[in-house]
């Protein structure tokens, strides 16, 4: 019984602060997603699209090839490249996740563009 209440405890701590960071996205925080899409041949392109407030305000591109030698480049706003957009769907994406405050100043796409 005290186990079970212990593991209620945790269940719902856990729910506290997900419900907080998504009030926080909400309201003005960052959020990061991924998405990635082939590049023949054996290379990839993955966008880091930062959000707030549902809307994109910075992307990076990072271009690799099969050796993870890669290119990085920084755009403001929504970004994609032709070859991407002719390719459609991204064969992967992660969902969009907050950045904390305390580490938004790591991420050159904000601090190139003064965005946060």
């Amino acid at each position: 019984m005290r186990i079970a209440a212990i593991f209620l405890v945790v269940v719902v701590g856990f729910g506290f602060v997900w419900f907080l960071g998504a009030d926080a996205a909400q309201r003005g925080g960052i959020t990061i997603r991924t998405e990635n899409f082939p590049r023949p041949p054996y290379s990839g392109a993955t966008y880091f699209i930062y959000e707030r407030d549902g809307k994109t305000i910075c992307t990076k591109l990072e271009v690799c090839n099969k050796f993870n030698d890669c290119d990085v480049s920084y755009n403001k706003g929504t970004f994609k490249k032709g070859e991407d957009v002719e390719t459609g769907e991204p064969y992967g994406k992660t969902n969009a996740v907050l950045i904390p405050k305390a580490k938004l100043r790591k991420h050159v796409c904000l601090t190139k563009f003064k965005l946060f």
